[in-house]
């Protein structure tokens, strides 16, 4: 039997098969080494990383920057000025009545509301009606009124014919003297009568039963709490009246600072809304106890408000002129100094390009410096310009 293959030759299909095989690993070890020559060539490459930032940076207890940064922050540098100061101390507060100059306006009596005559922001005077009230109570003590002038009125006629007899000896002296006390018995039921409508508020010639509701002091209606037909009690206060031409300023002034105040002393208020607005006062009261809390004394301030300008409940900014004797200290101007980790700080320079972070005390202040008390030498070199820019690159 013939056949088509020698012995031990292998077959054209199993020779194409396995070349196919041979073909695909090849390929596979070109493209896996493709691949890794990609990535040799990625790990060798140049890295094109960003410059390193020009900023400052802590070495030790120094911060240490260089020349180009100094300029770019516009760092200057100066010693304390040694000079007296004067200190104008500045703190908020807030706008209240002044009490003498504020009324709350009550019924007196039991009623109901009849009328209401005027309403919040009108102006009154001392005397205008606010409200009338209807009350029973009222009334009462009126008509009394009525009825103890008619025997008011008989008890004295009374008493006169009866002296006028007596006189004439028609009568006996003890009738005309019996008269006589009848007659003033009968005018002090009368006066007692006429004091009791006074004291309900009310007038003996006024309408019956109708009390009005009147203002004590002129002024401005502030608050109303009344209504048409409401019922109202003597404890009740329906109206609030007051002259806002003078306001107090209340205060509260920190402890080291509260004792640079004295009464006299000149203020400046301006409302928070309109620092452009202006107004002038003066302390009239410092407070004789510290809160334990705030660690601060309450300060009161007598401002004209002619113009209406201020209004009670709101907050102001005020500036106290105080005067006291101004002695040589060491100070620094305000944007000298930052805080950092709640801590007043200043940055003292070390070398030409590092300063060292130092604690300090401050004192007293005016507008635009404040006294060093602690912490720096005189012969100390601060930074007074470009504080912020050094502050926040380094205590972020």
């Amino acid at each position: 039997m013939s056949t088509n293959h020698e012995f031990g030759a292998t077959p054209p299909a199993a020779s194409r098969s396995r070349n196919a095989r041979v073909v695909a690993i090849v390929a596979a070890l070109v493209v896996a080494a493709g691949a890794g020559g990609v990535l040799l060539l990625r790990r060798g490459a140049p890295a094109f990383a960003e410059p390193p930032r020009d900023v400052p940076y802590m070495d030790g207890k120094w911060i240490r920057y260089s020349a180009s940064f100094a300029a770019r922050a516009q760092l200057e540098f100066g010693v304390p000025e040694s000079a007296g100061l004067t200190p104008v101390v500045n703190v908020t507060g807030t706008v209240t009545f002044d009490p003498e100059r504020v009324a709350a306006v009550g019924a007196r009596i039991s009623g109901r509301v009849r009328r209401i005559a005027k309403f919040p922001g009108d102006p009154v005077k001392a005397g205008d009606v606010l409200a009338e009230l209807e009350s029973a109570d009222l009334g009462q003590a009126q008509s009394a009124v009525l009825a103890a002038r008619a025997h008011a009125e008989a008890a004295n006629a009374n008493e006169r014919r009866e002296t006028q007899l007596a006189e004439a000896r028609v009568s006996s002296q003890r009738d005309a003297e019996l008269a006589k006390a009848t007659a003033a018995s009968t005018r002090a039921d009368l006066h007692a009568a006429e004091q009791r409508v006074r004291a309900l508020g009310g007038t003996s010639s006024s309408e019956i039963g109708i009390l009005a509701v009147t203002s004590p002091i002129p002024g401005k209606i502030v608050e109303s709490h009344v209504s048409r037909g409401q019922s109202v009690e003597p404890s009740a206060t329906l109206f609030r009246v007051a002259d806002l031409d003078r306001v107090w300023i209340e205060l509260a002034v920190f402890e080291r600072e509260l004792g640079h105040i004295t009464a006299g002393d000149a203020v400046e208020i301006s409302p928070q809304t309109n620092l452009a607005v202006v107004l002038k006062g003066k302390v009239a009261h410092v407070g004789d106890t510290i809160d334990r809390e705030t660690r601060s004394g309450d300060v009161r301030v007598v401002v004209e408000n002619v113009e209406g300008s201020l209004r009670p409940g709101q907050s102001v900014l005020a500036k106290i002129h105080t005067k006291t004797t101004p002695s040589a200290v060491l100070l620094l101007p305000r944007d000298a100094i930052t805080s950092v980790d709640g801590k007043q700080t200043v940055f003292v320079e070390h070398d030409a390009t590092s300063v060292e972070p130092r604690a300090v005390t401050t004192g007293a202040r005016d507008g635009t410096r404040i006294e060093i008390t602690a912490g720096l030498a005189p012969t100390d070199r601060v930074a007074t310009s470009g504080v912020f820019a050094l502050k926040s690159e380094i205590f972020r």
